[in-house]
Order: structure tokens, then C-alpha cells, then sequence
């Protein structure tokens, strides 16, 4: 490969100048995302500006066959654009632009480039907010990563993922064939639905240059809180009893007792050590009050008293510590994590098993995530002795998921530390994938080695 890349090299420094580098501290930062998966070094990074520029390098990465791994910021949390085949890394965090919001519409066109919260800001005076937030990382998340992984949120419950909100997509196949696809229509009934495909393809299938998005309106009112209960199992069930009955909930996020103590370890946030449910209701100021008194009904029905939270630090401050408040317990240790997603009913049998999983293998999990829409987050620190023991849990968990009717995978991706399961979750499906992989980039350039 070093004569074919030090030739595509050549032609990309010409083509694009100074957005080409082999500095060995680019290069480290390319290596790696935000888990605890072996780093990998590109042999060179590119920053392009424009579509013309990714059809550029994905044009002269196909004809040399050179691995080929679009980036955003790097926030993923299952190892998706570390480039384990070396090649190019395709840092796509200057693709910044706001192409255009169309408020009568309910919709914006950005690159993929573009931060999450810093979008947010720019819709804030249009009173629209694009809502499946990244939560922790909504400062650092590009909406190219959370295209490529159809990326949910606290929010998910009441407006969907990312997949919900993509409307159209200007995107670049590994042949750097240049496609158009979907339309700015709210539904469509013509041809197959090629966009939905590509969301959450972790870029193995093309590359995104540019986006359209669907928004929602600013609630008028909103109201959050907590409670909390005697088990985690309880919990669960108030999860689903609230989405069972219709209560119009804008979040319902879970955290166990573990979880807590990291958080008030981490944070000083003095809550009762008991498994909680945070709540958040959207609407006008009256629907506000009608659904909040009807979610704090159902609560109460199955053993939730409220949760004190502390003064001037909402539910979400407390919320999006979670990772980085388990993972400094133990700031040398490894985190392996589950990401598991189940029908709703099945949640009470998940919390449960989780329980008996790390009684049996003597762990501490803890359980937190998105239950709302069945997404619970499993963490195990572990060092290089206790690593084996963590990843049979992990592998225990995912399979109890899939036995319920649920996938390993609720948010975070296949990329490098779910690909093991791809065979137990979809079974012979998965040479149709291949299959799907080799129409859109048959000389498999484009971020090898992810997903199976």
C-alpha cells in the first residue's frame, strides 16, 4: 500500500494544501474515540471543506484501494472511526457550515461537521431545536457522527432518533459516485428507502457532505424531576407503565443505585442512593401540568416517592456526568460497556438478569440509559485481570437482550466492540449486508473492519 498512498498522498497535497498531514500528534489523535478500544494509527489525515473535496479523496483512496475512515469529533463509544486498517482518516469537523434553516418548514441543511448544541444555539431565536440529543457529549458530537450512528437521546421517547430526523442527504459512495437521496418531504412513497439505510451505517456505506434535517418546535413549558424506588426492578416497571398508559413523557431516563453513588462521588450532588427514574414533560403550560400529574400517578402507583434533586443543578446536569462520573472511580481501569436495547415490557427481565449476572461473576454493573425507549447502558470497570470476567458479562448481557427480543445495540453502533454479535443478533442477514456494503463500496474502502 506505502507506494499507492505516498502517490494519493502526493495528489492530495497538491489538490488540497495544508489540509493533508502525517504529523505524528494528528495522527495519534486520529487513532482513537472516546472508549476503551486499542488505539490505531491512520498513516495521514485530511480535513476536507467542501463535497467537492470528499469526492476528491474518495475517488483517489478507490482507484489505489486505500483504506479510507470519515471522522467527526470522535466522541463514539464502541470504537467506530478508529482506522484498525491504517489508510486515511477523513476528519470531516471543519465541514462546519449552517447551509440554510427553512423555520416554515421545520427544517435546516447542515454539513456534517456541525456540533450539536452549537446547531441548537443557532435554531434558538427560530424557536426550533433539533431534539435527539447526544446528552454528555452534546458539546463535542457532530451531526455527521450521530448520522453515522443513528444516535438517540434523552428525548428519544417523545421525537425519535436521529433516523426520524434525516430528511435528505447529499452523500459519496466508496466509488465516489456523488448520490442525492431523499427528499425534503415529511413522507414518501417512491423507491427504496436508501437514506434509511445509510443513517447509521457508520460511514461503511458512503459519506455524508451535507443534511437535512427535520426540527421540532420549542415546548412553551417544560417540567423535570425524579424519583426514586426500593429496586431497580421497580423502577423498570414504572417505565412501562408510563409509556404503556400514553403518558406524554419527553424523557423517562434510568439510573441505579451504583450509578448514584458514582454521581455523588463525582459530583457532590447529594442524592438518595436508590434506583431513580428522571422525568422531563414538554407542552403548554397546562398540558404541562395534566401530564406531569399523570406520570407522577403512575409513579407513585409502583413505588416511586420523589427524588430530592439538588438546588440550581437540573436532572440532565446530573444525567450527563453519568459515564464520566462511573469511569472516575476507577481512573485506571478499562470500561467495558454494554449498549443494550429491549422492548419496553421486557425491562423489569433485564434489570433483573443484570442483577444475577453480576452476582455470579461478583462485578459491579452499573445500569443507567435512555428506558424510555428501552436503552439501558451497562458499564464494568475493569483492569487486564478482571477484563475476561467483564467481557463474559458483557457477552451474558447481550445475549439476555437478544433473548428478550432485543438487540445489542441500542445507540452506540456495531463499530469494533459490538461486530461480535452481529452472527447472534441477524443471523444469515448478514451476507445480505455484505452484499449491501459491496453495491455501495465494492472495493471496501471505506471504514473496513466495522460492523461484522
Amino acid at each position: 500500500m506505502t507506494a499507492g498512498l505516498d502517490a494519493m498522498l502526493a495528489a492530495l497535497e497538491q489538490l488540497l494544501p495544508d489540509r493533508v498531514s502525517r504529523r505524528p500528534a494528528d495522527l495519534a489523535a486520529a487513532a482513537h474515540d472516546a472508549s476503551s478500544l486499542p488505539a490505531a494509527r491512520p498513516d495521514a489525515v485530511v480535513w476536507p471543506l467542501s463535497t467537492d473535496d470528499v469526492v476528491a479523496v474518495v475517488r483517489l483512496a478507490s482507484e489505489r484501494a486505500i483504506p479510507l475512515t470519515a471522522r467527526g469529533a470522535g466522541s463514539s463509544l464502541e470504537g467506530n472511526p478508529i482506522p484498525v486498517r491504517g489508510g486515511i482518516v477523513l476528519d470531516c469537523s471543519r465541514m462546519t457550515r449552517v447551509i440554510a434553516v427553512r423555520p416554515e418548514d421545520l427544517q435546516v441543511d447542515v454539513e456534517p461537521g456541525v456540533v450539536y448544541a452549537a446547531l441548537n444555539r443557532e435554531l434558538r431565536p427560530h424557536g426550533l431545536f433539533f431534539p435527539p440529543s447526544p446528552g454528555g457529549s452534546a458539546d463535542v458530537a457532530t451531526i455527521g457522527g450521530m448520522v453515522a450512528n443513528n444516535a438517540s437521546g434523552i428525548y428519544s421517547v417523545k421525537y425519535g432518533g436521529t433516523r426520524d430526523h434525516v430528511r435528505a442527504a447529499t452523500v459519496v459512495t466508496g466509488t465516489g459516485e456523488l448520490l442525492r437521496l431523499g427528499n425534503r418531504c415529511r413522507k414518501s412513497a417512491s423507491g427504496y428507502h436508501l437514506l434509511g439505510l445509510l443513517v447509521g451505517s457508520e460511514g461503511t456505506l458512503a459519506i455524508a457532505t451535507e443534511l437535512t434535517l427535520a426540527l421540532a418546535g420549542r415546548p412553551a413549558a417544560r417540567r423535570q424531576g425524579g424519583f426514586r424506588f426500593a429496586d431497580a426492578t421497580a423502577a423498570a416497571r414504572a417505565t412501562a407503565e408510563l409509556i404503556r398508559f400514553g403518558i406524554d413523557v419527553a424523557a423517562v431516563e434510568f439510573l441505579d443505585d451504583r450509578t448514584i453513588a458514582a454521581l455523588n462521588r463525582f459530583g457532590a450532588f447529594d442524592l438518595v442512593e436508590a434506583p431513580a427514574l428522571l422525568l422531563e414533560v414538554h407542552g403548554s403550560e397546562a398540558g404541562v401540568a395534566e401530564a406531569w400529574q399523570a406520570a407522577e400517578d403512575v409513579v407513585r402507583g409502583t413505588g416511586g416517592v420523589p427524588l430530592v434533586l439538588p438546588e440550581g443543578r437540573d436532572a440532565w446536569t446530573i444525567r450527563e456526568h453519568a459515564t464520566r462520573a462511573i469511569a472516575a472511580l476507577r481512573p485506571a481501569a478499562a470500561t467495558v460497556r454494554a449498549d443494550l436495547a429491549i422492548p419496553i415490557g421486557a425491562l423489569p427481565t433485564l434489570v433483573a438478569r443484570a442483577a444475577a449476572i453480576a452476582r455470579e461473576r461478583a462485578l459491579a454493573i452499573h445500569l443507567f440509559g435512555h428506558a424510555g425507549i428501552g436503552i439501558l447502558h451497562a458499564l464494568v470497570l475493569a483492569d487486564d485481570a478482571e477484563r475476561p470476567a467483564a467481557e463474559a458479562a458483557r457477552d451474558a448481557l447481550v445475549d439476555a437482550a437478544l433473548a428478550l427480543g432485543g438487540s445489542c445495540s441500542g445507540e452506540h453502533g456495531m463499530g469494533l466492540g459490538n461486530r461480535r454479535y452481529a452472527a447472534r443478533e441477524h443471523g444469515s442477514a448478514v451476507r445480505l449486508m455484505q452484499g449491501v456494503k459491496a453495491l455501495f463500496d465494492p472495493r471496501s474502502i471505506l471504514n473496513p473492519g466495522k460492523i461484522w
